[in-house]
């Protein structure tokens, strides 16, 4: 009776309570979940530009917030706040709403900047990927008087006059700076950084001959070498720029494994839901795949690279690891 009585109770008391343990979950699951569930836009779209306006990623920036206007059915508009490298946009971009309202377009300074100096955000941990939208190749200038015709009798001079090799850039730890880190430990020169506090004049320094040459953006170099007051020497990409196609690749010249472009990719706040990420990536895709806005940004010196979110993760976190090596090995540090 009393063994009867142990196997029942179990039985008895515990097929009501798997019951309502089954209805309790059910019920919960068939919930929707009100965020998911809501059409989405449901008002005004921001994209946050971390730098001021005229730049290229302000430029970008513009061009999809005009389509993703007709395309979202709601106002899409560009706000830029810049300053501190980047920084304050960015910050503020990654403390916004994840409810896909505030959006962001990063450069690749984005992994730079952090990988750096401290920011009060992290690249991959602070955001969602939405999509790549483009990238850049970048164009080794010297000035006109320089006595070398060609990366290889550049080299040459560098090495012969290694007091006299000397480099600029905008600024510390900017793309020209790093890149052409990565470049003079490729080819076995080394050369004075020169920080000239801005690119227009930095590339002003190499007109002048104060300083030897500069990776530089190539829409800022291509009017200065077409009036022959530069020489573009080399491509810093894959492939060459339809805007300097007679300028040969650095891979094309020996140096392999050497690709280096700058991108811009469109970000979320950390936990936006998925089915937004996924609109706004399809979204993109459609935009920027139309020949007309392919045009236009090849005769900004941008080639267009679509892809999905996960894309641009890996993207990010590669080139954040990479510039943290790079940044770490070469001592590189703030001033």
């Amino acid at each position: 009776m009393e063994t009867a009585m142990v196997h029942a109770f179990p039985f008895s008391a515990g097929l009501p309570l798997a019951v309502g343990l089954l209805v309790c979950c059910t019920g919960v699951q068939a919930q929707p979940d009100p965020a998911a569930s809501s059409p989405y836009p449901r008002r005004a779209v921001k994209i946050v530009v971390p730098y001021s306006p005229g730049t290229s990623a302000d430029a970008i920036a513009r061009r999809a917030a005009e389509q993703l206007s007709q395309r979202l059915g709601q106002n899409t508009y560009v706000e830029n706040r810049s300053g501190a490298s980047g920084i304050i946009g960015t910050a503020y971009a990654a403390g916004a709403a994840p409810d896909g309202h505030t959006l962001m377009v990063g450069p690749t300074t984005l992994v730079i900047t952090p990988a750096f100096r401290p920011t009060p955000y992290d690249p991959v941990k602070s955001f969602v990927p939405v999509g790549q939208i483009a990238e850049s190749a970048q164009v080794v200038i010297t000035g006109a008087n320089t006595p070398a015709g060609n990366f290889k009798e550049l080299v040459a001079l560098l090495k012969a006059r290694p007091d006299d090799a000397s480099y600029a850039s905008p600024g510390i730890a900017s793309t020209a700076h790093l890149y052409t880190t990565v470049l003079q430990n490729m080819v076995g020169v080394k050369m004075r950084h020169i920080p000239a506090g801005g690119l227009n004049s930095a590339i002003m320094d190499v007109v002048q001959g104060s300083v030897t040459m500069m990776i530089a953006p190539i829409e800022a170099a291509r009017p200065l070498v077409a009036s022959g007051k530069l020489k573009a020497i080399a491509q810093t990409g894959a492939a060459r720029s339809p805007l300097m196609a007679d300028v040969p690749t650095l891979e094309e010249l020996g140096y392999p494994g050497y690709r280096l472009a700058v991108w811009v990719g469109l970000y979320a706040p950390a936990g936006t839901p998925e089915p937004v990420v996924a609109r706004l990536n399809r979204e993109l895709k459609a935009i920027f795949d139309a020949p007309a806005m392919r045009t236009a940004l090849a005769d900004t010196g941008f080639n267009v690279v679509l892809g999905s979110p996960e894309d641009l993760g890996r993207l990010t976190r590669a080139e954040f690891d990479r510039w943290k090596q790079v940044i770490k090995t070469e001592g590189i540090s703030p001033e």
